[in-house]
Parts: structure tokens; sequence; C-alpha cells
């Protein structure tokens, strides 16, 4: 075994190359003037070759970093780019349609994201301040670095850390033309689709220009099955669940309170996506050190996300005689609200038959950005490098929403449903129904449904849920059959609701303009070098929510919910075609008369509900009927108009010049980095004031704009040292001040007001609300220390160890304030908790890292066994908020959202000349999705240990061409949360495995 001593002398011509390394015939040297015998190849062709590349950006850096290099062109290790930063330690990642999404660093996503060492601007993080590689292809990069201690001389921000990924440029590349292209098809378990996948690059390098171009074409089906408490939003969550005592106790609420969730749901999830992105990058040696580059980076995606299924629910008519334990408490240990009332868990439950129904959702996601860069750098081997740079990006992102309802009881006879019950025109009377209107009107007959109470139950005590009661027999339109036989039947559906809510349009845009330099000093014995450098960003954001809503009764009346409970209001008193004198009294119709399920769309039969068992099945809305939401709403209602969400929209700036001074130094074995970094920020934001909610909707009109204006100052001290106390072995210490701006719609979200359905008012009744933002509200601002020891005992291997403390001076966490907010009718019942985001001041986060990385043929040469490979890391985050609010309920501190405590990752690998395989498993420990509210007694929803095996293996049939397969999931692990304590089960995303095989051509 060689091993060559890498020594500080040599750092102007190694790192460099150390850290721009991806091409599979790109050498990697390490040399020292006159020792030619110390020079290194190392040729990034493979598993091996990937991790001392990567190993060596480590040992090289000027701070403490970890990074990832492709195995070669268009191969990072993993399907995703998050999915192979979670190998990282100390990074975790977030799912969603089972791919890996946002991500954290030491347990918070308050992550900056550069791209080649600059801001740029995604589609799916146009209004946020983390990191979400959702819509970037993985086969356009050739690696990644994560930084976890800052540089006054970086222009990435971050609270924890930053990522900053690496494309190719043609300078990088082999002299003269590189050709690689690849093929793939993948499959998921669930959605069971063969999806095509296609990547390339073609680039010319002859030293003095070139140019390279790659792109990615990738089709994709995702699938999740979803099951528990009836929520619908992109990864489930508590919804609008309350408990058994929401408005009073009801006649069997007992004297222990317990959550009920507003329902019960079983549905399968799909994600059509197509994405389309490449690549363009020309570099020019114009002579005198003076070189050129360009860059252009674009990615485009379409998603339809859809989902149906099956959800039993309380129709918004009662929490505290809806649902009760069936089966008594969980075993965890109860706890006593502020209120002195007792809180315990349940698992199953028994049902009334409020509402039974199948559902529809579907959301459009268009999603496009454009990065550009051109920069100018300055090397003419003398003391001063440097060089300018302007960056400019846009990206845009649209998201379009329809829902479906179908109800299968039948509302006018029997059940504990009240709603509609009310008038519809004479053409809907021709069932035998009693006319009751001067103009023929009745209570129409909507469903040939059923017409009996009856109790359903749920029992989540299994390790997926089990619904039960659909054999009860039952009378209905159709006579005594079934529960389950009525499901069956497409007669017993009507359309309870048609809605296009939530819709919105992003516009954002990020310039840059920024020159750094460096001069180096030749007669300074501790001072090497010193960093200087000013830079200007113009960050704008347009974010617009709005709904489609339709005219009724000749444009006297607007609804964003076209439901069979919502009724012609007071202003349409007297319209044709809007009521008619019942009894001499004027009697509003219902805005959705008795409509069948099939009657705008067609429909299909649903069995599958992943591991839920019992549901017979249900008829469901095609999702392919929702393709256009806006032209759906048209076709059925005649009209459409779009109408603004007042308390979601706003426009924000952000302004930042910042200047920087850092001084690099050597001493013996000390060398590192200490300096200053100081930023003036400009904020502008415009939020509409808002006025009360139409009818018929969640809408609160724009009645004007509040504009709000300040600046503030961060001075930014780091300081970065290391001491290579042996060969082998390196001790790093940092300090550092860290700001990060806040998520935009934190600064303009405006009030919005949740309504339902109350039967003693007859109206909407405020039961709670949102100030969705603040913009006196202060950035992100930390104080950072880490240490760490780092022993590279190998070629290709290394062991560290790091210690983090990052004391949080100023965030933003969830509050709750009261507000006396009218009902429809005027009537003020409240007050009503309305949640917001409030500045909050003081936690911490310490942690441990454990790692390492092992080429066992760094320590032994024994056939076969040599030629394999192992990482492994560990992560400890232990987090606080120092907040009366930030308390679960026994009083104990709250950890920030989305952190786990504990991170595990294990890779083994294995390669020899024309094979290579690897496993790799990645575990976290339960993380706090989300606080819940007063009605579920400020009780914290958690994501249970989530586990997941990946596999991967490539056959080398020869240098030119390659084949491989990777599998994500392979063991089609679920995400399990919960509520509070571990036993009382919330819901479950069950993600499926994916399998992708592909050819790979490089010559």
């Amino acid at each position: 075994m060689r091993r060559t001593n890498f020594k500080k002398s040599v750092l102007a011509t190694s790192i460099a190359v150390v850290l721009t390394s991806s091409s599979p015939s790109l050498a990697i040297a390490a040399e020292e003037t006159n020792a030619d015998d110390n020079i290194e190849i190392i040729e990034v062709t493979g598993i091996r070759a990937s991790s001392k590349a990567s190993i060596n950006q480590k040992r090289f850096a000027t701070s403490q970093v970890d990074g990832i290099t492709a195995e070669d062109i268009g191969k990072l290790p993993d399907v995703t780019i998050a999915d192979s930063l979670q190998r990282i330690t100390g990074v975790q990642i977030t799912r969603s349609a089972g791919e890996g999404g946002t991500i954290a660093i030491r347990g918070l996503p308050q992550v900056g994201t550069t791209m080649n060492g600059e801001v740029f601007l995604s589609a799916t993080t146009i209004d946020t301040s983390g990191a979400n590689f959702g819509d970037l292809p993985a086969q356009l990069f050739s690696g990644l670095e994560v930084f976890k201690s800052a540089e006054a001389s970086r222009s990435a921000k971050g609270i924890s850390g930053s990522v900053d990924l690496k494309t190719r440029r043609p300078f990088d590349m082999d002299t003269g033309w590189t050709f690689n292209a690849a093929a793939e098809a993948s499959q998921g378990s669930i959605s069971e689709e063969t999806d095509p996948n296609f990547n390339g690059l073609v680039s010319f390098n002859n030293d003095k220009f070139g140019v390279l171009f790659s792109a990615a074409k990738q089709q994709a089906t995702l699938a999740t099955d979803y099951n528990g408490y009836f929520d619908t939003s992109e990864d489930g969550g508590i919804g609008a669940a309350n408990n058994s005592h929401t408005w009073g106790a009801g006649p069997n609420s007992g004297d222990i309170r317990h959550v009920v969730p507003q329902g019960f749901a079983a549905f399968n999830k799909q994600e059509e996506r197509d994405r389309d992105a490449f690549q363009l990058s020309v570099q020019a040696d114009l002579g005198e050190g003076f070189t050129l580059t360009a860059d252009a980076f674009y990615s485009k995606q379409e998603r339809f996300n859809n989902r149906s299924g099956f959800s039993q629910n309380n129709r918004w008519q009662s929490f505290n005689d809806y649902a009760f334990p069936s089966d008594g408490f969980t075993d965890d240990t109860p706890f006593t609200d502020d209120d002195g009332n007792e809180w315990r868990g349940v698992n199953a439950f028994d049902m009334k038959s409020y509402r039974m129904q199948s559902f529809t959702q579907v959301n459009i996601n268009e999603e496009e950005s454009q990065n550009y860069n051109l920069q100018l750098d300055y090397d003419n081997g003398g003391a001063l490098t440097g060089g300018v740079r302007m960056t400019r990006a846009k990206a845009e992102a649209s998201m379009r929403h329809a829902y479906g309802e179908g109800d299968i009881l039948s509302i006018d006879q029997g059940t504990l449903v009240t709603g509609p019950g009310g008038l519809a025109p004479a053409s809907y009377c021709n069932n035998g129904e009693e006319i009751v209107g001067d103009q023929g009107g009745c209570f129409a007959q909507y469903s040939q449904g059923i017409q009996d109470q009856f109790m359903l139950n749920y029992d989540a005590r299994g390790e997926h849920p089990h619904f039960s009661g659909f054999n009860q027999m039952v009378n209905g339109g159709k006579g005594m059959r079934s529960v389950g036989d009525y499901m069956s039947d497409l007669d017993s559906y009507h359309v309870g609701a048609f809605s296009s809510e939530g819709n919105t349009d992003d516009v954002g845009e990020i310039n840059t303009f920024s020159t750094a330099w460096n001069y180096a000093f030749d007669d300074m014995s501790f001072i090497t070098s010193v960093d200087f450098g000013v830079r200007y960003e113009e960050r704008k954001v347009d974010h617009d929510q709005f709904t489609y809503t339709s005219e009724f009764g000749g444009g006297c009346d607007i609804a964003q919910w076209k439901a069979v409970d919502q009724f012609y209001g007071d202003e349409c008193v007297g319209v044709d075609g809007a009521g008619e004198m019942v009894d001499g009294e004027w009697t509003p119709y219902t805005l959705l008369a008795p409509t069948r399920l099939d009657e705008h769309t067609s429909v299909s039969y649903q069995t599958d509900f992943g591991n839920v068992t019992g549901i017979p099945g249900v008829w469901v809305i095609d999702p392919e009927n929702f393709r256009d939401p806006r032209q759906f709403q048209k076709d059925v209602f005649g009209n459409v108009q779009r109408v603004e969400n007042a308390g979601r929209t706003y426009d924000v700036n952000l302004n930042e010049f910042s200047y920087f001074l850092q001084a690099n130094f050597e001493e013996g074995i000390f060398s590192g980095n200490f300096g200053v970094k100081v930023v003036e920020t400009e904020q502008y934001v415009k939020q509409n004031l808002v006025g009360p909610s139409l009818p018929h909707s969640g809408l609160n009109p724009d009645i004007g704009d509040v504009v709000t204006e300040r600046d503030y100052t961060d001075v930014l001290p780091s300081i970065n040292v290391a001491a290579a106390v042996t060969d082998d072995v390196i001790l790093r210490a940092a300090y550092a001040k860290n700001m990060m701006p806040l998520n935009l719609g934190a600064l303009g979200g405006g009030k919005s007001v949740g309504k339902v359905f109350n039967e003693e008012c007859g109206c909407l009744r405020v039961v709670e609300g949102s100030l969705a933002g603040s913009p006196d509200l202060d950035p992100w601002r930390s104080t950072n220390y880490s240490v760490s020891a780092e022993w590279y005992n190998g070629d290709a291997s290394m062991m560290f160890i790091s210690a983090f403390n990052i004391d949080i001076e100023s965030f933003v966490g969830s509050g709750t304030v009261m507000i006396d907010e009218p009902d429809d009718d005027g009537v003020k019942r409240g007050p009503w908790p309305f949640s917001t985001p409030v500045q909050a001041e003081g936690g911490s986060i310490k942690g441990l890292e454990l790692g390492a990385r092992v080429a066992f043929d760094d320590f032994i040469d024994v056939p076969v066994l040599s030629n394999f490979g192992l990482d492994a890391n560990y992560t400890y985050s232990d987090s606080t908020q120092d907040s009366d609010l930030a308390k679960d309920v026994y009083g104990s501190d709250l950890p920030f959202p989305g952190m786990s405590e504990d991170t595990y990752n294990f890779v083994l690998w294995y390669e020899q000349e024309d094979f290579s395989t690897r496993l790799a498993w990645n575990s976290v420990s339960p993380r706090l999705i989300t606080t819940g509210g007063a009605g579920v007694g400020g009780q914290t929803l958690y994501q249970d240990t989530y586990s997941q095996l990946d596999f991967s293996a490539t056959y080398n049939l020869n240098e030119m061409f390659s084949f491989y397969v990777y599998g994500s999931n392979i063991l089609e692990e679920y995400q399990q949360t919960y509520l509070e304590n571990s036993s009382q089960k919330a819901f479950q995303n069950v993600y499926e495995a994916r399998w992708t095989l592909g050819a790979r051509m490089t010559f």
C-alpha cells in the first residue's frame, strides 16, 4: 500500500483541481514542485474513486466541509440530489411522493443553496429560503458540497450550513470531444407504470475554447397510499381535528377529553411528473490570465398530482357527538391542559353516519426556472487573482386545484346529516317527492343512498388501519341491503361539492453582481493572502393565490364551494331561478341541485386502498376529468371567474448589499482564515388588507394595500482554524455569526378565516383562522461553534468526529392569538384561535457527528474482501426553543420543527474491475412536523422513526458501455405519524419501492 503525503505548500495547485473533479478522465493531482514521485492520480470512475475524491474535498477544504462526487458522468450515487445528500453526516431530508425534497443540516431547514458558488433560483423554492431539489435532475450535476462552517468570502447564507451544487464545465473535461448518453426505465411497486428517462452530455475542449451541453428528460409516475386522519394536503397533517368537547360536551363525551378528527380516510396518491432540463456552458481563455465563463441552466417540469379514495367524516356538523373510543384509551401517559381537563389518546373509534363519501382531488403544477451566469476570472500567475460575476435568475410556478366529492348517504331522510335538505327546482322533483313550493319545488331526493343511521369502526391499533361495519343491513332507496352493497351501486352517489381553490401563481427573480479578489503575500510569515469583495443581490417575489368562482342566479350570488349545503344568499331574494315561495315565505334553492356522480364526469369503482383493510370499494370521479380545472368549472356551471384571496397574496422585495474582508493564514501546523462580512438589507413588503369573507367561500376580498419598508444590517464575523497535528490527523475549530432571510410568506401573508356550517345559526361560523405573515419579523440569526477531528488513515479511508453548538438568537415560531371574528350572519361568537408566526428569541441546537469511510484494500490484501468498502455515520442533535409557547403538553421544551434527534447512515459497497454494487441504509428518529392548536389540546404531530434501504449495481461491459440498476426503498417502508405519544397514531404515507434499469455510453 502506497501513501502520498499532501503538503500544505501544494494547496494552491491541488485544492482547485480536487474540488472541480468530475470527468472520468480528469486527473486530480497533488504535486510539489521538483517532487514528481509525490504526484497522485485519482480518476473518478467508480465508487472507490468517488469516495476518495469526496474525502479529498473534506481534507483540503478551508472550512468544515463534506462532499459527494459523481461516480461518472450523469451518475450521482442516488436517484435524486436529496437522496445523495442524506448520506452526508448531519443532513436530514423530508419526502414527498416518496422522493427526497427539502433538506435540513444539523436539524434546521434554513439552508442556503448555491450553484457553482453563487445563489440560484429553483421553481420549487420561489418564496422560500430553504433548499428543495425537487425540480433538478441529479444527472446534470458533477457533485455537491455541504458547508457546515461559514467563511466571510462565500456568498451562501444559511443558519446551520449551505449546499453548493456543481455542474460540469468544458475546461473540466478531457481535451477534444466527450460524449455521454444514458437511457433508463423506471417502475414503482404501487403505480406499476414504466417510465422512460434519458440524459446525455456532449463537450468540446481545446484548452483555449470549450463548450458543454448536457440535458435530461424524465418521466415518472410516483405513487403513495395514505390512510388515517382525513387531510388532503400534500403529505398529510392534523387537518381540522378537534376534540370530544368541541362546541361543548356531547351526550357521550364523558369527563376525559380525546382528539376527534374531522374524519378518517384511505386513498391513493399518484403524481405524474414530466421534467426537461439542460445546461449549457461556454469557456474561453482570453489570454493574459483572463478566462470568460458563461452558463445557462434551464429546468421545466409539469406535475399532475391526484388522489382519490374513501372518507368517513362529520360533515362539519359535530365533533362532540361524532366519534367515540370503541375500546378505551391508549396506554400512554395522560396529560392535563391549562384548564385542568384530562386528555387521553385513542386509536380505535366508533363513528356515527354523518357523512360517507368518495372524493377526488387534483393539483396541477407547472414549474419553470432559468439561471444565467457570466463571469470573468483573472489569474496571470501574480499575487492578485479574482474576477467579476453577474447572475440572473427567473422562475415561475403555478398550481391549479380541483376537488369533487361523491356523497353516498341520502340526505333527506333518516340519517344524521341535516344538509342540504334544501329546496330544489321542479325539474328535480320527479321521484315522488312532496311538492312544497309555489313553482313546483320540493326537498328533492339526492340519490338512492342509505337512509338509516348506523355506526362504522376505524381501528388503527394494528400495523395498518382496519375499517368495519359495512356488512350492516340498512334501508335505502333500493330497499334493505348492506352498507357495502349500497357503496357498490353508482345510483347511491350524488355530487357533494365541486371546487377549485387555493390556486397559485408565483413569479420570482434574483439578480446579482459581485466582484471578489485574492491578494497573496510572499513576504509575510503568518498572513498568506487576503480575500475581499462586494456583492449586490436583488430578489423579487410576486405571490398570488386565487379561487375559481362561478355566478349563480343571474349574477346575484357567487360561490367558491359549489356544494349541496350552500344556499342562495339574501341578495337573491325574488330573483328568478334562485328560489320560490314555500308556505308564503321566500325559500332559496341549494346552489348544487341533485347531481349524479357521473352526470358531468367519468367515474370508476375503486377497491385498492393500499394496506388498509375492510373497505369494500367506492365510486370515484376519474382524476382525468380535472386536467383543466378552469375549463371544467366553466363547462359545468356556465361561467368562471378568478377571485384573489387577498389574505394569501403578497409582493416582497429584498435587496442586499454586502462586502467582506478575509485573511488567510498559515503558521506551523496551523492554517485557516478569519474575516467579516457585512450585509445591508432593504426590505419591501406589500400586503393586502382583507374585508369580511365572501359567502360560499373562504375568500377575503382585497380592500386596500399596506406597504412596509424597513432595513437592517448584519455584521457576520467568522473564524476557521485547522491544525495538522500529524500528516494524517487534522483538528478543526470554527466560529461564525450567521443570518438567513425568512420564508417570504412569513413576511407578506395576510389573514384567512376558517369557517364551518353550524345548524344553530344556519350559517357558516368561525372556528379558527390564520395571520400568515408580518413584515416586522426579523430574519433567522445565530452564533455557531464547532470543532472536529479528522483521521485520514488510508488512501480512500478516513474517520472523523465533530461537535457543534448553534445558539439561535432570533427565529420565527408558531403562536396563537384570539380574535373575535364575526360569523357569516354578522354575529361575533368568539374569540377564536388564529395561528400566526411570532418573533421568537432564544434557542439552541447541540450535537455530535461521527463518521467513517473505509476502503478495505487500504488495510487488507485479501481476494474479494479487498473489494469491499463502507461508509457509516451518525448524527445526534438536541434542540430546544427558549419560549413559553414552545412547550409540549407535559411542559417540556419542544425541538425545532423538522428536527430528528438521531440520524444513521450505513453504506456497504463492493467494486471490482467490471462490476460494482452498493447497499445504502438511512434511518431517522422521530421528528416534529407541526404543533397542534387548542382544538387538539396543544398536542404535537410527529413523524415516527423512518428507515429506508436503497440498492444499486453497475456492470461495465467495456470502457464505453455500462449497465446499471437502482432500487429505492426496496423494503417498501412507510411513514407513520403520531400525535404527542407514539401509540396515538395519526396517519400513514406508504411509499412504493422504485426500480430503475439503465444503460450508459461514454466515449
